[in-house]
C-alpha cells in the first residue's frame, strides 16, 4: 500500500527533475507571468455587442439575444437587449 507521503515525495522529485532538465508546466509560466486582465469598459461591449449583430445580420430578436447570449456569455441580459435596441434606432 503506498502512502501519502511517498506520493507527494515522488511527485514532488519529478517536478523538481522536469524543472532542473528545462522543462516548465503551465502552471508555472501562468504564476510567474501573469497576463493581466484588462478592465472591460460596458461602452465597447455594448459596441462590440452592436458590430456583432451587424455582421449577423438576425432576422428576429429573439435570434438576436441568441446569437448575442451565445458571443458574450458573461454579459447581463439587460446589455444584450440595450445593444439591440441601440441597432434598432
Amino acid at each position: 500500500m503506498l502512502h501519502v507521503a511517498s506520493v507527494k515525495g515522488s511527485l514532488a522529485q519529478a517536478g523538481q527533475q522536469a524543472r532542473d532538465s528545462g522543462v516548465v508546466a503551465i502552471d508555472d509560466i501562468s504564476r510567474t507571468q501573469g497576463y493581466p486582465r484588462r478592465a472591460t469598459d460596458s461602452a465597447s461591449v455594448a459596441l462590440l455587442m452592436t458590430q456583432h449583430l451587424d455582421v449577423a445580420q438576425p432576422r428576429t430578436d429573439s435570434e438576436a439575444l441568441r446569437i448575442l447570449r451565445q458571443a458574450f456569455p458573461a454579459a447581463p441580459l439587460a446589455a444584450r437587449v440595450a445593444a439591440m435596441a441601440s441597432r434598432a434606432r
